[in-house]
């Protein structure tokens, strides 16, 4: 990818504009202008979640939260744009809908700092909505119809058109339109067993429907320009290819016993069949059944977050049945087509057991990191969560002649949760990002320009 295309060139202006920022209601059909008093901008995405979340911090020294009379649920518009030569930015314009007043704080004798918590639009709409039908299709489609009938969206983005997941018939228990997509994201799995994540993003307003087998293969969109924690990744010399990560953190990381003990190593499954009075066992065996699957996903990526050799008294703790768990499966309901939680076979069960499996395991190694977040809102594309990054560490004990990676820390990453914060009284943006890997790089050689491949 060229710097130019890419999120994180280096090169680049650094810094946002606030082009409008404006506050409505409803039931005085007003507005105003508080483009002047905005001090800060929060954004959340998050791979698990398809609406936005976010806070606005704002000076009030004009009595606004008084004479607007801010009850919750007024509208807040918001245009921005990334500062830059960059041909292809545009401006970001979101709608948003004050859920409360989450903060209050007086700092001069007539000046207020108000903190707002806020919801995107299509979310408060969801929440004025109820789903409780009948629905027909494969789950994609279902989600798309929800959307288009209930949020007056038709653009759904979305993977499962070329990795199908079966169709079902459902009847949505009295949900809102965004509980019910998410209910439906639950029990999505394509032609391999890989789950679903339905997002948003922060920056584009667009909606993905798409597969993790699909998001793991996906290519990184920083491939020349690798973020990187070590001080060489901000000189002079190497600013056009790479991007410094400031801060870099990892918590909870490699806790194999944890994972064990739910099952996702080794485990014993029952599946129990109310209609025939029968069950079914499934083993599962987590290097056999996912991890050698895995690898074939990212070919500089093979080996490995658990090695399948690794045994305890001799035996391969793979093997081990760790957890024996009982779950009845829905069975003909539907003469001509499945029901939401219903398999048909041991191969249908094996897959919900590697969907549930995959999801533990993206939290093995995860590792949350602090950049330049302006970069990443040019405007013209979704750059958040849903996308793979390329991350080098410099080995600790590195020889200058000849550098390498750190194996356990650098490699291509896929960002789950997003968090943008906009100072828009400087124009600097941050941005926060908790990603998460599912193999290790083969080679450890350290090249900025290319990689550690």
């Amino acid at each position: 990818m060229s710097n130019e295309n890419s999120p994180i060139g280096g090169q680049q202006s650094t810094s946002v504009q606030l082009k409008k920022a404006t506050l409505r209601s409803s039931r005085t059909a007003t507005s105003i202008d508080i483009t002047s008093v905005v001090l800060e901008l929060s954004m959340y995405e998050n791979l698990a979640r398809p609406f936005i979340t976010g806070y606005l911090a704002l000076t009030d020294s004009e009595r606004i939260i008084e004479n607007f009379d801010i009850q919750g649920a007024e509208e807040i518009e918001i245009i921005f744009k990334r500062s830059t030569e960059k041909s292809s930015a545009k401006e970001i314009r979101q709608n948003w809908i004050i859920q409360k007043i989450e903060a209050e704080h007086n700092v001069q004798e007539f000046t207020n700092v108000v903190v707002l918590r806020l919801i995107d639009k299509e979310s408060f709409r969801s929440g004025l909505k109820n789903v409780n039908k009948c629905l027909y299709g494969q789950p994609w489609k279902i989600i798309d119809q929800i959307l288009v009938e209930y949020l007056n969206r038709d653009d759904l983005r979305t993977s499962a058109d070329l990795n199908n997941s079966e169709s079902m018939k459902v009847i949505v228990p009295n949900m809102t339109p965004i509980e019910a997509t998410q209910w439906i994201r639950n029990r999505s799995l394509n032609q391999n067993g890989y789950p679903f994540y339905f997002y948003k993003s922060a920056t584009t307003g667009e909606y993905f429907f798409a597969d993790l087998e699909t998001l793991i293969s996906s290519p990184v969109i920083n491939e020349n320009l690798p973020l990187s924690p070590n001080q060489s990744a901000g000189s002079s010399e190497s600013k056009s290819t790479s991007s410094t990560i400031y801060e870099m953190e990892q918590n909870d990381v490699d806790d194999l016993y944890s994972l064990i003990r739910s099952g996702i190593i080794g485990s014993e499954n029952k599946y129990y069949d109310v209609t025939r009075g029968d069950f079914e066992i499934v083993d599962f065996n987590v290097n056999n059944d996912l991890l050698v699957e895995l690898q074939s996903l990212n070919t500089r990526q093979e080996k490995p977050l658990l090695d399948g050799r690794l045994a305890f008294d001799d035996v391969a703790i793979s093997n081990y049945k760790a957890k024996s768990i009982s779950q009845i499966s829905g069975a003909r309901v539907f003469e001509d087509v499945k029901s939401y939680d219903e398999t048909q076979d041991i191969g249908d069960s094996r897959k919900k057991i590697k969907a549930h499996a995959i999801r533990e395991l993206m939290l093995k190694t995860p590792l949350s990191i602090m950049v330049e977040g302006d970069r990443w809102i040019h405007g013209d594309n979704h750059y958040g969560v849903g996308n793979n990054i390329k991350i080098l560490v410099r080995s600790k004990a590195d020889d200058p002649e000849n550098p390498s990676v750190d194996r356990k820390q650098s490699g291509d990453y896929l960002i789950i949760t997003a968090k943008y914060v906009l100072d828009l009284t400087q124009g600097k943006v941050g941005a926060t990002f908790k990603c998460a890997k599912f193999g290790n790089y083969q080679n450890s050689a350290y090249n900025v320009g290319g990689g550690g491949r």
